[in-house]
């Protein structure tokens, strides 16, 4: 443990906000970049036997990119009726039963499209982050861990897997998948800040500084890492005799 460590991680705990609502995974998740959580058009990521795709579908999937929600999940459940085999249709009702926070309903179906599907990695990305949500983390981590073994470079992925595991307190587990985010897409500030905090939990001072430090470069006006920073620094100082 750092000298003063405790101390000092319970102030980081305060100044980071660990905020593990449904709200705040919502907005903090890929869910606030809508390009990035489009889920892919079936034929680039489903790897089960082929199964014939229902008519309502093509109908669901042109209203889901249109972003007209309430035709696209009414295409989705038809296409469903239509064809019960089919893992994309859950997939997309899944996501937009999880944007509209009907966790329970995005839970479900994501377990049925990772069981017609194993293969997708945003379908168990989508079931861990509706288990987020509800605060079930230690699913949430096991989704994570399954979507980063099929998208081992999606950035997304990576961080969501990194900060369940943070929340869970498997510190080392949670820097190592932060780090490998940051290597996919070290243009996030929010995610060099959570990594400082792992370090500083995994007894790297330095290595904490660095990540605060880099945070603020991407985004001086990010707050916690500007708390972190200091706080850090602060304790870092000799005392004075």
């Amino acid at each position: 443990m750092i000298p003063g460590g405790v101390k000092l991680l319970r102030k980081i705990a305060l100044l980071l906000a660990i905020l593990t609502g449904p709200a705040f995974w919502a907005a903090a998740s890929e869910a606030a970049h809508p390009k990035a959580a489009e889920p892919k058009a079936p034929a680039s990521e489903t790897s089960a036997a082929p199964v014939k795709e229902p008519p309502s579908f093509a109908k669901g999937s042109k209203a889901y990119q249109a972003k007209r929600t309430d035709e696209a999940i009414a295409a989705f459940e038809q296409a469903i009726k239509e064809e019960p085999g089919f893992a994309p249709s859950y997939q997309f009702l899944a996501r937009l039963n999880f944007d509209r926070k009907r966790y329970a309903d995005a839970i479900k179906l994501g377990k049925q499209a990772v069981k017609l599907d194993p293969k997708v990695g945003r379908a168990w990305r989508t079931l861990g982050l509706a288990q987020m949500a509800t605060n079930d983390f230690k699913a949430a981590a096991e989704s994570f861990a399954k979507a980063a073994e099929l998208e081992p470079r999606n950035f997304w992925t990576l961080n969501d897997l990194g900060y369940a595991l943070f929340l869970l307190d498997r510190n080392d587990e949670a820097r190592k998948a932060l780090e490998r985010a940051v290597e996919a897409d070290p243009k996030q500030a929010m995610t060099w800040n959570t990594l400082g905090v792992v370090r500083l939990r995994t007894g790297d001072r330095a290595g904490a500084v660095e990540a605060f430090k880099k945070a603020l470069q991407l985004d001086p006006s990010h707050v916690k890492a500007k708390a972190n920073l200091a706080a850090t620094q602060e304790q870092s100082r000799p005392k004075a005799p």
